[in-house]
């Protein structure tokens, strides 16, 4: 995995939140996360910028050979366990098909996390 481009894509959702680069970007790490659960529409990438749009399909193009899931890589990154409900959270401020009710989402502390470092 491209870890500079997974974290890329995901500190754009947690910066930008309410930008349609953001909902580009949840939609593409939602996708990957459950593809089933979450589908996600290409033509959606046409909102990012050059290198939003770099960094997703570099995404993209490392989890077709997975080794690991994208919830998984960003908690390793982070030294983090929680990426998984992290992208339930996700989910939900997007509403995206497949989305959990609020009522079953653990609260997250913090509620953002922006990943900085050697993988940013």
């Amino acid at each position: 995995m491209n870890t500079a481009a997974l974290v890329k894509l995901w500190n754009l959702t947690q910066i930008h939140q309410g930008t349609s680069g953001a909902r580009a970007a949840a939609g593409v790490l939602l996708g990957l996360y459950n593809g089933t659960r979450f589908p996600f529409d290409l033509t959606d990438l046409r909102v990012l910028d050059n290198g939003h749009l770099e960094a997703a399909i570099e995404v993209m193009r490392c989890d077709a050979r997975c080794q690991m899931e994208v919830h998984e890589w960003l908690n390793r990154i982070a030294g983090r366990h929680d990426f998984g409900q992290r992208f339930e959270h996700l989910a939900h401020a997007w509403k995206r098909k497949g989305k959990c009710k609020r009522e079953y989402l653990a609260t997250l502390s913090p509620a953002l996390i922006v990943i900085t470092g050697s993988a940013a």
